[in-house]
């Protein structure tokens, strides 16, 4: 696609529960600049969770029955699958194959079942990743857009620290016409962390505060929206601006190459 070629490409897209339950048009955006590039968009209707808010909770078993349902599900084919959450593809990457193994010999699976479990993990593994990951890496060297629009970027900590997907997000925006504005504090969590937003309130209150403070910071610098490639992190934060009286819009990653209708160049348009 973006180095030559004007070849049609598939993808299975992972919307996550979050997406499904919260903000439907988040996938609709993506599907929309997916197709706008050429590529064709299969969304498997038997998805669920990935199983990471389980995981995070200590429910390991629960967790694996999730992973192994999302395996049997996506594992079909060949086509890359492209996640709508950074944090739902760490899950994926780093934590399904020794889970799945790990349960399958807990309940009482042989090494040849568990390690066939194993196999398999890290085959849907090795095609997964979060959207801007699989734009930024379909882009040609051409240069990024006019940048017409100032926007505050959010870097979830699965996002930044498991995936070290730091630059994606941000190439795929200005090439896409985005002004992208570091945060101040910018490594710092947000406070949402899942359910633990919901254990460990206070102190999730307290890390959203401070996020909220930079980005009242970022909006008196000309900063318009906060976007961020995981709407856990988003929502969180809408959550508590409302909470707090403050106006500032937020919106996903593929709701914002959807609008500016200039998805990044290159990405093919077959």
């Amino acid at each position: 696609m973006a180095r030559g070629g004007c070849t049609t490409e598939q993808v299975r897209l992972f919307a996550t529960c979050l997406v499904d339950a919260f903000r439907p048009k988040v996938a609709i955006a993506a599907v929309n600049v997916l197709e706008r590039n050429g590529v064709r968009v299969e969304f498997p209707a038997e998805q669920t969770c990935c199983g990471q808010f389980a995981f995070n909770a200590g429910y390991h078993h629960e967790a694996a029955m999730l992973a192994r349902h999302f395996i049997e599900v996506f594992e079909r084919g060949d086509s890359d699958i492209v996640a709508l959450s950074g944090s739902c593809a760490a899950m994926v990457v780093h934590d399904y194959a020794q889970l799945v193994r790990d349960d399958a010999l807990a309940h009482g699976a042989s090494e040849a079942e568990a390690t066939a479990w194993e196999h398999r993990a890290q085959h849907t593994a090795d095609r997964i990743q979060e959207l801007s990951q699989w734009l930024s890496q379909r882009m040609d060297d051409s240069q990024p857009q006019d940048k017409s629009t100032v926007m505050a970027l959010h870097q979830g900590c699965h996002m930044r620290r498991v995936l070290k997907a730091n630059a994606e997000p941000r190439a795929v925006l200005e090439h896409s016409g985005i002004d992208v504005m570091e945060l101040e504090d910018a490594d710092q969590c947000c406070g949402f962390g899942g359910t633990y937003s919901m254990t460990e309130w206070p102190v999730s209150t307290a890390l959203a505060d401070a996020k909220i403070g930079a980005l009242l910071k970022a909006q008196d610098a000309g900063a318009t929206a906060l976007t961020s490639a995981d709407l856990g992190c988003l929502l969180h934060l809408e959550g508590r601006l409302s909470r707090l009286n403050q106006t500032f819009r937020v919106m996903h990653v593929a709701e914002v190459l959807d609008s500016s209708g200039r998805t990044p160049p290159g990405t093919g348009r077959g």
